[in-house]
């Protein structure tokens, strides 16, 4: 046992220390708040889509770093606000239907329903 605590360059009052000395309640908060985000992540995974998980990464940096601005004044750089900006608009074309001039081989009709404009049938 002397070995190890010499090991770890730790004092003998450091050592007879309980395991997790130190923990209060704040610690504790963000143990758990960590917790419950990686067992959100993995329902997300199991019932959503990958590539959801992944858009919702990507606006969460977004949204702490603009909240990150704005309560401590971080700078953002050029290089992030243009990636932030290509997140952003990503993410609403995933969400959202592609419009029509931006899909030039179909035609979109009044109704819901979507009809090619060229056929492969003769």
């Amino acid at each position: 046992m002397i070995g190890y605590i010499q090991f770890l360059n730790l004092s003998p009052e450091e050592a007879s220390k309980p395991f997790l000395h130190g923990f209060d309640g704040t610690v504790w908060i963000l143990v758990a708040t960590q917790s419950l985000g990686g067992l959100l992540v993995a329902a997300i995974i199991k019932y959503a889509d990958n590539v959801l998980k992944g858009m919702a990464t990507g606006v969460s940096v977004v949204v702490s770093t603009g909240f990150s601005a704005l309560l401590f004044g971080t700078t953002i750089s050029l290089q992030f606000g243009v990636g932030a900006i290509i997140i952003l608009i990503s993410v609403f074309f995933f969400a959202n239907d592609c419009p029509a001039c931006l899909s030039p081989k179909q035609k979109v009709l009044d109704s819901d329903e979507v009809v090619p404009l060229a056929s492969n049938k003769v």
